[in-house]
């Protein structure tokens, strides 16, 4: 239950912690942790079967089928046989705390995992990657003094109305819902800490300056249970500023690593933090970005590799993370780099084409190239990359390398299983290269010799009278089967996928993952 009196959810959890023993305390925030270091290894480096693309191969799951949603009873997505799932917090659905859910439903992750009393709680934290409006009363919690906000001041004209929402869901069911910051432009995708906390990561380049005096492209830190703790509204500066996409956490350095979405002018980061014991506002104490470099090969071009190909790697410093974007010139021509990227360029930094999403699991970091081409003369097509780095050995390994949408299209946001399954949403398009039409975005699973089998299909296509009679005023209306996924993870006993569909909704998928590598 709720209470809207103050405009704040009254969460169980500020009682157990208030009146809990230290052991409830640490109970209650060792569950992400846990299935971080728990994670099943399926070798994808060891296993991968060197060719020159990857192929699309049978799911053992079976194939997929329209399954309707648990709560709505409207088909939203295609699913194998056996599995269902709950929806919540549809783009406009009224949340706990009184206020419409916000739209365009993005990164996600599971920060906390605990029992309260006799049940068992996640709490999730989703961004909601909005960009601007000439409307303050856009912000999110912008009528409420409880919601921490970044910037409310103009940037030209406009706002910056992205933010956060906070989940929870409890013994298996969906439970409330609630703001926790807003002022922050698109915050694409992010990563959860060890420490009940998520990074919600802004994907802007830009050296404007708000009328508030504030600059945008940061990270920001959200706390799982702000009635406790309020976001802290100053940027992670250190952690670079530039147009973010994912952050993932090595659970055995305490060092970040991160992606940046901007084309031909990227590379992977390194963030090796002051204080690397973890807790609320210890990133902000400051650390070192680094960026990557291919060894012997200053300014590689790694956005055509072929399957399994290897580089051996070394992490090259950053000198100004803050510092503007500007032209420069690089091995594939002339780009507008952020701050980070010139800085890790100008020691040797390697070039991608388009970084998304990215975790960390047994000692490797993944990470995805969402770029897409069509072939030329001089170069393969492309339709997106899913790169391994050793943390041991710093070999990096192309584990995907798609050259047609139908095996894989524009892999962004991923996650791997407690049971060690590799799972990919797709963002991609419907042009070339394709060697059919693509029907939906898909929910892919890599398999360990790099190819791919689909797990799940959007199906999303409704009138405005079929959504109005499950009560969904606010939802979008129309054929959204080629919206993007995003914001996959797992519960952490692997038996839930949380996932968004960004025209905005989030489900609880379920079922008899064991069937599959997931």
């Amino acid at each position: 239950m709720s209470d809207q009196s103050n405009g704040h959810p009254d969460l169980s959890r500020r009682n157990m912690l208030l009146g809990g023993s230290a052991a409830a305390i640490t109970a209650a925030f060792t569950g992400p942790i846990t299935a971080m270091a728990n994670t099943i290894d399926q070798g994808y480096n060891a296993s991968c079967s060197p060719a020159d693309a990857s192929a699309l191969v049978t799911s053992p799951y079976g194939p997929t089928a329209p399954v309707n949603d648990m709560v709505t009873g409207l088909p939203l997505i295609e699913l194998p046989a056996g599995f269902s799932y709950k929806s919540y917090g549809w783009r406009g659905d009224i949340m706990s705390d009184g206020l419409p859910t916000p739209g365009n439903h993005d990164g996600m992750g599971v920060v906390v995992s605990r029992r309260v009393g006799r049940s068992n709680e996640i709490i999730l934290v989703r961004n909601h990657e909005q960009a601007t409006s000439t409307n303050a009363a856009n912000i999110i919690g912008g009528s409420r003094s409880n919601v921490a906000k970044y910037d409310t001041g103009l940037t030209g004209s406009d706002y910056q109305i992205g933010g956060n929402t906070n989940l929870v869901f409890r013994d298996g069911n969906w439970a409330e819902s609630y703001a926790t910051f807003g002022g922050i432009y698109r915050p694409c995708a992010g990563g959860a800490s060890s420490w009940g906390s998520w990074l919600s990561n802004e994907e802007i380049g830009s050296n404007a300056i708000s009328s508030e005096g504030k600059k945008h492209g940061y990270i920001f830190e959200i706390p799982a249970d702000t009635s406790l703790n309020a976001a802290n509204v100053n940027p992670i500066r250190d952690m670079g500023r530039m147009a973010h996409e994912a952050s993932a956490l090595d659970p055995d350095t305490g060092y970040w690593y991160l992606t940046e979405d901007a084309g031909n002018a990227n590379t992977l980061y390194r963030f090796l933090p002051n204080n690397i014991n973890g807790g609320l506002g210890s990133l902000h104490e400051g650390g070192r970005l680094q960026g990557l470099a291919v060894r012997g090969r200053p300014g590689a071009d790694l956005r055509f590799p072929t399957l399994c190909q290897e580089f051996q790697c070394d992490w090259v410093e950053i000198a100004d993370p803050d510092a503007d974007r500007a032209s420069m010139s690089t091995s594939v021509g002339t780009v507008t780099g952020s701050g980070p990227f010139r800085g890790a360029y100008a020691n040797g930094g390697a070039i991608f084409g388009a970084n998304e999403g990215c975790w960390v699991a047994n000692g490797v970091v993944f990470f995805t190239d969402k770029a897409t081409s069509s072939a030329t003369s001089s170069l393969p097509a492309r339709a997106g990359v899913i790169w391994a780095l050793d943390l041991s050995t710093l070999v990096l390994k192309a584990i995907f390398v798609s050259r047609d949408r139908v095996v894989g299209n524009s892999p962004d946001n991923i996650c791997v299983s407690p049971r060690g399954g590799l799972l990919f949403n797709e963002d991609g398009g419907n042009s070339s290269p394709t060697s059919q039409p693509i029907p939906s975005q898909d929910l892919k699973v890599l398999t360990p010799a790099g190819n791919s089998y689909i797990f799940a299909r959007n199906n999303y296509n409704f009138t405005r009278a079929q959504l109005d009679a499950v009560g969904k005023t606010g939802a979008t209306t129309g054929n959204q089967r080629n919206t993007e996924w995003a914001g996959s993870v797992f519960s952490p006993d692997g038996r839930v996928l949380f996932v968004n569909i960004y025209t905005g909704v989030t489900l609880a998928i379920t079922g008899p993952w064991t069937k599959g590598s997931l």
